[in-house]
């Protein structure tokens, strides 16, 4: 398989590294993917991570480097649970804004309940992956919020900590408008937003007032460039001082004096979400054979190295015991079986369309391309249809395709983490009709999963969750992607693992900058 190569011969242009060292008051940062709006309770994508978790604080904060999960003070200093489904924080005193209003439980109520309680359909997919059990924000006194969820919440300090529980301005928002507070945000993070032009380009300054741990940098630069080749030849060049989502079999081209790489492989999938409502998909054997006849093992050889991995079930193990189940094996290649399916199912070479955003996702272009040549072989008629970034993203006519490429992260380190974010009856997958289970034993299997205490019955739950969904084939997992970090030497951080994938670490005792 041929992968895709730097059309830039750095040796042969003759460009080498700048011996300058790098500065240790500012960061200048190229990523590979963009956003459009920063509000916390509106973002929910890849993109976003490496911004929103340096503007706006939670509640309640993670260790991002612990296993497992272990909590600490936030924009509350305490919480208690006081009845199975009511929670009571004590709020920080003296905490500002970056446009100076003062923090208090009027701007948790704000912010927490436009997601609460599901009537802006702007804020229907945070509610979805994260915060449907939650019923609403109540105010007690200034500095005290009691927060109310419809059942017993066995995630609640894993929620209430994710970064779309971020807290704005109430004040704000009301003066200026939604609209506008999201292209300019404000929240209480280590960092404010200096300027921020949509899709391009984000500066950061640090927050003098923050309340906690000052920020690691004075200022932050992040970069839109969305070619591998520009992200490469611009660190080079001394462009930048930090580039993103690089293909492992760029390292060699990195191997130059001053720069270092780290590698990742994320606990995240790539995905193609099945539309089970359409034809021919609507038929699960169709669903069960198109997975068969996909070979992970030569993607990941082909495109990644064989340095990203072969999922065998939809797990990972930084669940960590015991809800990770060792030895899970229920993801084949049997391209055999597969035909045998389709002639059982009657597919006779109906075509299907896959929308995919070109290379949104690193290598997602030319994975489409081998799964189209895989599954021919099997006698499947996959037709690619590239969609650009706004088309793929909102607009697009779901009823006309049968695959969308997505990624699954795992959000937190839990089976749910990753799961109930995408195929929970709340998701926008469920919601939008695409993703409809239909086993006998998924709801109920699914409710033990996601609220069952006990750990061993819990476990046994989710085993057969993933039992279940090999049957629906509802989704196609490809593999975990392995990614580079490239940086110029003097810059050392360690991969934040109690937070989403592609959270940059910068605040204040998370990274070195050395000059």
């Amino acid at each position: 398989m041929r992968k895709p190569m730097l059309t830039t011969a750095l040796v042969a242009l003759g460009l080498g590294v700048a011996t300058m060292p790098v500065q240790a008051q500012e960061m200048r940062i190229a990523l590979s993917t963009f956003e459009k709006g920063l509000d916390p309770q509106d973002n929910t994508g890849n993109s976003g991570a490496p911004m929103l978790y340096q503007i706006y604080d939670t509640l309640i904060e993670r260790d991002s480097f612990s296993t497992p999960l272990s909590f600490k003070p936030g924009l509350a200093t305490e919480w208690t649970q006081i009845e199975p489904t009511v929670w009571e924080l004590k709020l920080r005193e003296g905490v500002v804004f970056h446009n100076g209003d003062t923090f208090d439980a009027d701007d948790v109520e704000f912010s927490l309940d436009r997601m609460y309680h599901h009537e802006d359909p702007e804020f229907f997919s945070a509610w979805g992956r994260w915060h449907y059990n939650f019923k609403d924000a109540e105010v007690i006194d200034p500095y005290t919020i009691r927060i109310h969820t419809l059942r017993p919440e066995p995630a609640f300090l894993t929620l209430i900590s994710s970064r779309s529980a971020g807290i704005t301005s109430k004040d704000y928002q009301e003066e200026v408008g939604f609209d506008t507070a999201k292209l300019n945000p404000v929240g209480t993070g280590p960092y404010k937003v200096a300027t921020f032009v949509p899709g391009e380009s984000l500066v950061l300054e640090r927050f003098d007032k923050h309340w906690g741990e000052p920020a690691a940098l004075d200022k932050v630069t992040m970069l839109h460039v969305p070619e591998v080749a520009s992200r490469i030849t611009g660190l080079v060049n001394n462009e930048f001082d930090l580039i993103t989502n690089i293909p492992p079999d760029q390292a060699n081209t990195l191997n130059v004096e001053g720069v270092r790489t780290q590698g990742v492989t994320w606990p995240m999938f790539h995905v193609w979400l099945i539309h089970q409502n359409v034809a021919p998909t609507d038929n699960p054997l169709v669903r069960q054979a198109l997975r068969l006849c996909t070979d992970r093992k030569a993607l990941v050889d082909g495109l990644w190295n064989g340095l990203a991995e072969t999922p065998t079930a939809h797990q990972f193990a930084e669940y960590g015991a015991p809800l990770y189940i060792e030895g899970l094996d229920l993801i084949k290649y049997d391209p055999e079986e597969g035909r045998r399916l389709l002639a059982e199912a009657g597919y006779n070479g109906e075509e299907m369309v896959v929308s995919h955003a070109g290379n949104y996702y690193l290598y997602g272009d030319l994975a489409a391309q081998v799964i189209q040549q895989q599954w021919a072989e099997c006698g499947l008629n996959l037709r690619l249809q590239e969609e650009d970034w706004a088309t793929f993203h909102g607009s697009q006519p779901h009823d006309s395709i049968n695959f969308r490429t997505w990624s699954n992260p795992m959000y937190y380190p839990d089976p749910m983490g990753a799961m109930d974010t995408h195929w929970s009856p709340k998701s926008w997958a469920s919601q939008r009709k695409l993703w409809t289970p239909s086993h006998p034993e998924w709801e109920a299997t699914y409710e033990a999963a996601r609220f069952e205490t006990d750990l061993e019955k819990r476990r046994a739950a989710y085993q057969r969750l993933l039992e279940i969904s090999e049957e629906e084939s509802g989704w196609l997992l490809l593999y975990k992607p392995h990614e580079l970090y490239a940086m110029r030497e003097g810059i050392s951080f360690d991969i934040p693992i109690a937070q989403r994938p592609y959270v940059i670490p910068l605040r204040g005792g998370e990274i070195t900058v050395k000059k």
